[in-house]
């Protein structure tokens, strides 16, 4: 039987920027009164030099509210300690073992059946022992539907079973997230490499313990 193992689903980085520029500039006065020497006539105002672009002032406040806050959690943590992913895994165990059994009784009913045509195999006549094959190979068949089968049932369960439990940690960290001011919370080992920003967050614990508060209440 295929062992459990909580998908570490890829989640989106979402980065939230926002900058304010300041710019200003402001041209030197004229003085009261002109010299009575000729001057130079001023150039058009089209042709006149632009003042120079003055470079965006961010205050310190403010660049620190620009900078994303991110955060991660365990996946197989989650599956292995919580009380909901441990309930899932128990699941999964009972049904494992429930249907290991049913093929472990099948199995051995075919090879006490096996034994027994073996042993008495010299005195069947030839249409006997064609009419004892075809039954054996019928009781073969039934058995390998039942392991096919089973295996089916188990790969279902736990789809299902792993399906949800990454939706109520995905719902989890969207509840976290937003109330704390994370712009996002990723799968561990996602994130391979980030520049000049804080590095992410563990809240493995934090979403384990929004899971637990959820399971007690139900």
């Amino acid at each position: 039987m295929r062992k459990f193992t909580a998908l570490i689903l890829g989640s989106a980085l979402t980065v939230l920027t926002a900058g304010t520029a300041l710019a200003a500039s402001t041209a030197p006065a004229e003085p009261a009164t002109k010299p009575a020497a000729a001057t130079t006539p001023a150039a058009p105002a089209a042709l006149a030099p632009a003042p120079a672009a003055t470079a965006p002032v961010v205050a310190p406040e403010a660049a620190k509210d620009q900078i994303p806050r991110l955060g991660y959690v365990d996946m197989v943590q989650l599956a292995n300690d919580t009380n909901r992913g441990k309930a899932a895994t128990a699941a999964l165990k009972a049904k494992s073992s429930k249907l290991s059994a049913k093929i472990e009784a099948k199995q051995k009913q075919i090879e006490k059946e096996k034994a027994a045509i073996e042993a008495k195999l010299e005195s069947y006549t030839p249409k006997e022992r064609a009419a004892k094959a075809k039954a054996f190979q019928k009781k073969m068949e039934e058995y390998q539907k039942l392991v096919r089968s089973s295996d089916q049932e188990m790969q279902a369960m736990q789809e299902k079973l792993t399906d949800e439990l990454f939706q109520a940690i995905k719902k989890a960290a969207i509840e976290y997230g937003k109330s704390h001011g994370y712009a996002a919370v990723l799968t561990k080992k996602e994130l391979l490499y980030l520049a000049d920003i804080p590095a992410p967050k563990d809240l493995t614990d934090e979403i384990a313990a929004i899971l637990n508060k959820k399971a007690d209440t139900k």
